[in-house]
This record gives structure tokens, sequence and C-alpha cells, in this order.
């Protein structure tokens, strides 16, 4: 019996040593599911955010087209042919949408690549439809009877992303 009294204390004293440095699992588990709480809560509320700022860099896009679409009639006006209605302007399609290299149309598409230069037509193909299909065309119309335009991204299957800018 004294044998087993002195294991005991022994044990006991080994145990009184140890420094316990770490975490338990449970510890572990407890922070861990309290982090995934706040990410959920906080991935919630910064996802439309998120959404908004492509939107708004998308609108900001098609404005820059719109512009320059304005500033390309105006450089070119002494050069067209045509004094009314609309000019309708296909940016990225060759000749502008038009029959041949010399109509308006394909006059306006390379004035106004020129001037919106490279790096939208990047930006052009990071837009994407609800259908989540990717901008291939920026469709501009002139109206020259009205003094408007109106600035589309197109996907593939010719539904609208952004409209009326």
């Amino acid at each position: 019996m004294k044998k087993i009294m002195e294991l005991l204390q022994n044990m006991k004293a080994k145990n009184e040593k140890k420094d316990n440095k770490g975490f338990s699992l449970v510890e572990l588990i407890i922070v861990i599911a309290i982090m995934a709480i706040l990410v959920g809560i906080v991935g919630t509320q910064v996802i439309p955010y998120i959404n908004k700022s492509k939107e708004a860099k998308d609108e900001q896009i098609l404005n820059s087209y719109s512009t320059a679409a304005v500033s390309a009639y105006s450089m070119l006006a002494d050069q067209l042919t045509t004094e009314s209605g609309t000019i309708t302007v296909k940016v990225y399609t060759a000749n502008g949408g038009g029959a041949n290299a010399d109509s308006d149309e394909a006059k306006l598409a390379g004035k106004i690549k020129e001037l919106v230069g490279s790096g939208y037509s990047e930006a052009k193909s990071k837009m994407t439809s609800k259908t989540g299909k990717e901008a291939t065309e920026i469709q501009i119309d002139i109206n020259l009877t009205n003094h408007t335009v109106e600035t589309q991204a197109i996907d593939t299957t010719l539904n609208h992303i952004k409209a009326d800018i």
C-alpha cells in the first residue's frame, strides 16, 4: 500500500511539473466556430458592395465609350455623309458594323477605338451580363436628329448588359 501511495505522489508531482503551453482541442474548435460565424456574417454584408462596385465600373467604361463617340463624331463631322437619323456603330465588329471600310460607321468605330485605347477593350471583355456571358461588342447609337448617344454592351446572345448611358 505504501508503494502505491508513493507512486501516486510521484505521478502527482510529475503532473504538477508539466507546463501546459498549448491549446486544447476544445479551445481550438471554439475559436474556429467563432471565426466561421464572423466570416458568414461579414461575407453576406460585403457581397452587395462588391456587386455595386462592378456595376459602377461597367457604367464608367460605357461612359468612356459615349464620351469617345461624341468626340469622334465632332472630329469627323465634316467627313461623314449621314446628316440625319441614327448612326449605329458596333465598335469591335469589322468595319464598325458598316458595309465597307469607308462607311461612316467604320470611320467612327476606328476613331472611337483610338480614343478609348486598348485597355478598354480588355475591360469590355470583363463585363458580364446577368446570364453570365461576357460582353463581346459595344454598340453606340448616335441619334443625329435628337442629338443623343446611347451606348450598350452586348454579349454573344445579343443580351444587353448595360444600356442607355
